[in-house]
């Protein structure tokens, strides 16, 4: 035997267990790599998913801020109630959209009298106890109840409607309370200033029973504050999602999660949990993926793949260029992914600003048009400065968006002319709708009068939606400058937070309590003062919050002087992508 035929049984050895090796190797990755895909397309899905339930929720809550201010601007009869809530475009997605009044067990007696005086003897105060079975409330059995003023039914309970008499008054007399996990829920919004999410529960009527059934609840505001309000939109778990296309929920299995609770339908090795901030509370939502999508994923046998790329193992420089390529692109896909994803985000929040106004405007000008004989005449007044004022928010928002589309704001046209600051604070809070104290001594500043305007906008809007309840003004003037402060009496920024709110699309404060926010005023604002020689500033002094816009004197130097243009040194980030 030669040599060469001694050397081939250690070869073929050799080769055995390269492939061995090789397909060990590449079975140990196959598998990994089918959970990291599985993984991977779970999260893509849930991040669908938590998109639509968030976008839903948004959508309720600015309905029921439009709702709540109606009320507080007309305390509207039943019937006007009614008439203005169907005229909201996203109506379609809620059960139903009602308000109600709290009132105490020392007050309910007096409360039932003087509903009869004003509906007839048929008005009671009742409850649902078995099905479509309904029955008086025992007065004696709470502390506080819960009783329904009007109710506009959406199209899931059309049916119920007709089949439960006690419907037929809009709701009236029904104690929403009647649930002691909603009686919690509704205690809970009396304290709080802001839109808040009940529990979920289940209601059972002759035709249909709702599992999942929960409140969207916004209180409604009294100046006095003798009277405690508020406006419901009751919401059915599936119409979180409704808009999501049939494909893509026949590939998951999804359930949203309230505070303290645990999944109870999605029961999958490959479930992801992940939260979701929502107003006034953080909730979570379960994904996995259906049997089917796991069968789609899974593709050719595992142990296929790993025999073809054991029979390709020499071709071992091709597979890691083929790796090296597969991470660049996975680089690309996660950018895209981030551009896609801002873009819906800055989307999302622009059509939340935007909604809210547009709503009142169009609800009350419909109100107006239709039913000018149902509003006297200091309604009427009031009605019209409401869509004056909602008008100038929608003028604001929009002259902030032309800015912030400039791909460079610090060439942005100034227009220089003596600027009495006082009359423009004082313009700009009647506007915005602040009031508080204008302190200091006038003072006159050689500036761009509408930009000013605008700065101040942003700083009074920003300081009545997140400071605390006092605001105030104070003017000065000094060799060279005028300045003027907005200071407010809240909890402040973070001390990490305070030069990043000046950036575009940033916020220093919770999802959960700022919804829809664009996050463009306080940037496109030290823009603007440093085009015209100026700056902006926040500090905390004590206990208040203060933003600092200071200009030039209008004795100061003459325009010729004042850097403008391409000269300025402002931070003008690129926001070109907002056009």
């Amino acid at each position: 035997m030669s040599n060469r035929d001694g050397n081939r049984a250690p070869l073929a050895l050799a080769l055995v267990a390269i492939v061995i090796v090789a397909f060990a190797v590449a079975s140990a990755l196959e598998l990994a790599s089918h959970r990291t895909k599985v993984q991977q397309w779970t999260s893509d899905q849930a991040a669908v998913a938590e998109r639509a339930v968030q976008e839903a929720v948004d959508a309720v809550v600015a309905d029921v801020e439009a709702v709540t201010a109606f009320i507080e601007e007309t305390d509207p009869t039943p019937e006007q109630f009614v008439s203005f809530t169907n005229r909201i475009e996203g109506f379609d997605g809620a059960v139903g959209i009602g308000y109600l009044t709290a009132v105490s067990a020392s007050e309910i007696e007096q409360y039932i009298a003087t509903q009869k005086e004003l509906h007839g003897d048929w008005y009671h105060l009742f409850e649902f106890v078995q099905g479509s079975t309904t029955a008086p409330v025992d007065l004696s059995s709470r502390d506080m109840y819960y009783p329904i003023g009007a109710f506009a039914v959406g199209a899931v309970l059309q049916s119920v409607v007709e089949a439960v008499p006690a419907f037929g008054q809009l709701g009236i007399g029904l104690d929403a309370g009647y649930d002691p996990i909603w009686g919690e829920d509704l205690a809970a919004v009396i304290a709080h200033d802001g839109p808040l999410l009940s529990h979920f529960i289940t209601l059972e009527f002759e035709l249909v029973t709702l599992e999942r059934v929960f409140f969207v609840l916004v209180p409604v505001r009294s100046e006095d504050g003798s009277e405690r309000r508020m406006v419901m939109a009751m919401m059915h778990e599936p119409l979180l999602i409704s808009k999501m296309s049939t494909e893509a929920l026949q590939r998951i299995d999804w359930e949203v999660v309230p505070p303290g609770g645990t999944p109870s339908r999605v029961e999958s090795p490959h479930t992801l949990i992940s939260p979701i901030e929502l107003p006034g509370t953080t909730w979570s939502l379960a994904v996995a993926p259906t049997d089917d999508a796991l069968a789609d994923l899974e593709g050719l046998p595992w142990w296929t793949t790993s025999a073809a790329v054991a029979t390709l193992a020499a071709f071992a420089a091709l597979a890691l260029w083929l790796f090296v390529d597969r991470r660049n692109e996975h680089r690309r896909v996660r950018q895209f992914r981030q551009l896609a994803d801002d873009k819906d985000r800055f989307l999302a929040s622009v059509s939340h600003e935007l909604r809210t106004p547009l709503t009142v405007v169009s609800g009350l000008a419909y109100e107006l048009h239709d039913k000018p004989a149902n509003f006297a005449a200091e309604e009427q007044r009031s009605l019209l400065a409401m869509l004056l004022e909602q008008t100038n928010e929608l003028t604001g928002i929009v002259e902030d968006l032309l800015i912030a589309a400039r791909s460079d704001i610090g060439k942005v046209a100034i227009h220089y002319e003596e600027v009495d600051l006082g009359a423009e604070v004082r313009s700009a809070m009647e506007t915005s709708g602040v009031n508080g104290p204008i302190a200091g001594k006038p003072a006159t500043a050689h500036a761009d009068a509408q930009r000013v305007r605008q700065i101040l906008r942003n700083l009074l809007t920003n300081a009545k939606r997140y400071g605390g309840p006092e605001i105030r003004i104070e003017l000065a003037e000094g060799t060279g400058w005028a300045e003027i402060v907005v200071a407010d009496n809240g909890d402040g920024v973070p001390r990490p937070k305070r030069e990043s709110i000046f950036e575009p699309y940033h916020s220093a404060h919770s999802p959960s309590t700022d919804v829809g926010s664009v996050g463009l005023g306080l940037f496109i604002s030290r823009n603007l003062a440093v085009a015209m020689g100026g700056e902006l500033e926040y500090v905390r002094d004590g206990a208040w919050s203060r933003f600092r816009l200071r200009l030039r004197a209008a004795t100061g130097s003459p325009v010729e002087d004042a850097p403008h243009g391409a000269d300025q040194k402002a931070s003008t980030s690129s926001v070109s992508n907002v056009a």
